[in-house]
């Protein structure tokens, strides 16, 4: 495994929640071999010469720590993850690239113990990506023509479709985008000593139009994820 302050991981895992988020990676990987890891499937293949290893996580919290330990398992030496995520802040918008700063669980509440929420009593319920990584994802978004933002991710284990409930996540975690697993995500490669980038396009405003906006985005996303990745690696 090779790691330094002046490359892209490599074999780099990458980590996306549903087959629509992945398809155009694994269909672009050369020599895929797929293997199933701690009950995971894990394709493995060259993309743009570099070693990657694509895990479909599943949607949710656990989904995604497991697709962690399974990437990890490997043999990766970083993760990327990718997909969509509502906007909760103004100015970000439908298409847009959210990359993660820092990632908090906005569901985890132990506040009767006098922890602030999205905090255990060890800390933070999430984590903050890697900066060199990150810096590289950024990057890699806007050689393709994105609109790139950078700040907090929220995730929890619910779909986001209230402005109600947006507006208090952004306003009690500074959050920009809220989605279903980036945090449970860092909070694993955390643990696990991993480094961590993870690159959202904005599919919908988490709002009461969020379903239908995020189901019309999905056909764009598997395009969107493989173009990033590839720049990524490339570079």
């Amino acid at each position: 495994m090779v790691h330094t302050q002046s490359q892209v991981p490599q074999p780099l895992g990458v980590i996306a929640a549903m087959p629509v988020e992945g398809e155009a990676i694994e269909s672009a990987l050369s020599e895929p071999v797929a293997h199933f890891v701690l009950g995971r499937q894990v394709i493995s293949g060259l993309l743009e010469g570099h070693q990657v290893l694509l895990a479909y996580g599943g949607v949710g919290k656990v989904n995604a720590a497991l697709a962690v330990a399974a990437l990890a398992n490997a043999g990766a030496a970083g993760v990327v993850m990718v997909g969509v995520a509502g906007a909760i802040a103004p100015g970000v918008g439908v298409g847009d690239a959210v990359v993660a700063t820092d990632l908090v669980q906005h569901d985890v509440d132990v506040t009767a113990f006098n922890n602030p929420p999205g905090y255990f009593r060890a800390g933070l319920a999430g984590g903050s990506a890697d900066p060199d990584l990150s810096d590289r994802l950024v990057m890699a978004a806007r050689s393709i023509g994105a609109v790139v933002h950078r700040g907090c991710i929220a995730s929890g284990d619910q779909f986001i479709a209230s402005p109600e409930k947006s507006e208090a996540i952004a306003d009690q975690f500074g959050a920009i985008a809220v989605e279903m697993e980036g945090a449970a995500a860092a909070h694993a490669c955390r643990q696990i000593g991993l480094p961590l980038a993870v690159l959202r396009w904005i599919s919908d405003a988490a709002d009461d139009q969020a379903m239908i906006d995020f189901q019309e985005f999905l056909d764009q996303v598997t395009e969107l994820d493989l173009k990033v990745v590839q720049a990524l690696v490339a570079k």
